[in-house]
């Protein structure tokens, strides 16, 4: 079992860069109009200002936490804060995810569901407002609004205060089930899916242009798929086993450790993305060498006027 020294360090030497790449991706998919206003694009964006919110509060307060062996700030409001916008974009990222890998079968398979204002609205921004708003509004009522009756603790995560979720029995299925259970299944079902069926159209497209798109839109969320089957899907299982009956003694450690992994998703999540950036080495190396002017090539051109020279160099007057 990995040590709270191991572990805060562990996710303060990849915080840093995590923030970096995620402050990068965010400028290039909100700067260029054309990767802004692509549809596929807006699950991607969303995701990475959920990780950055997470990498920001949730993780520094871990990290906090792990090293000192008590939380940063031992006040009622703090607590709360940490209650709630903690588990809120750690969960929004996972949702948002289990959305991706479903619209990227609509995008690609289904794509008159998207043909209409009206069907964009219902069918591509509905869900990601639902995907937002849904962990916020869960763990605004069951930690603000539902009363309970736990006392403060210094020397535990979320200051003892994660309990209140698990206060009756209804809140505790629907944040085990829909909340990590589900998204977790979603995720990996539908991302594999898709990956098998766009390699087993590849043979009934008709035009190489049109297979080139359907494989760019797969291949986008494939380093996202494989973060969330390595890092998350263990720890679900054991989750799910738990749920089922299983007793929380069996594999405590590993579970432990696999949980904290998928911290490490929100983290890498940035990386994940940049990979599918256009012209991503182009757009370092602007990055990199920005202070050298950009060389522009100006064609020359001969304008023939009426009066000009004819036919094999002959002046025509």
């Amino acid at each position: 079992m990995l040590s709270w020294y191991t572990r805060a360090w562990l996710m303060l030497v990849l915080l840093i860069p995590s923030v970096l790449v995620t402050i990068f991706d965010l400028y290039h998919f909100l700067r260029f109009s054309s990767l802004r206003k692509a549809l596929n694009n807006h699950v991607i964006i969303l995701l990475l200002i959920c990780a950055l919110i997470e990498s920001l509060t949730d993780i520094i307060w871990h990290i906090y936490f792990y090293f000192n062996t008590s939380v940063m700030s031992f006040t009622y409001q703090f607590c709360k804060t940490w209650a709630v916008v903690g588990p809120s974009m750690y969960v929004a990222a996972f949702t948002l995810m289990a959305w991706a890998s479903i619209e990227r079968h609509i995008l690609i398979f289904h794509s008159s569901f998207l043909s209409t204002k009206v069907k964009r609205f219902l069918f591509h921004y509905v869900p990601l407002v639902i995907c937002i708003l849904w962990p916020v509004v869960f763990y605004f009522v069951t930690q603000l609004i539902i009363p309970c009756d736990v006392i403060l603790s210094s020397t535990k995560r979320y200051c003892g205060l994660y309990v209140c979720v698990m206060y009756s029995p209804w809140s505790t299925y629907v944040d085990s089930i829909c909340n990590y259970i589900a998204p977790a299944l979603i995720t990996v079902l539908f991302s594999l899916s898709l990956f098998v069926r766009v390699l087993c159209c590849r043979y009934h497209v008709i035009g190489r242009i049109r297979w080139r798109k359907y494989k760019k839109l797969a291949f986008q969320l494939l380093p996202l798929s494989v973060l969330y089957l390595v890092l998350q899907f263990p720890a679900m299982i054991l989750y799910t086993a738990y749920t089922a009956g299983l007793p929380y003694l069996v594999a405590a450690e590993y579970y432990s450790d696999s949980l904290y992994m998928t911290f490490w998703i929100v983290l890498l999540i940035p990386f994940a993305c940049a990979i599918s950036l256009p012209d991503l080495g182009s757009r370092c190396k602007k990055l990199i060498f920005f202070w050298r002017p950009e060389r522009t090539i100006v064609p020359h051109t001969v304008l023939a006027s009426r009066r000009g020279l004819g036919p094999k160099g002959i002046t025509v007057y």
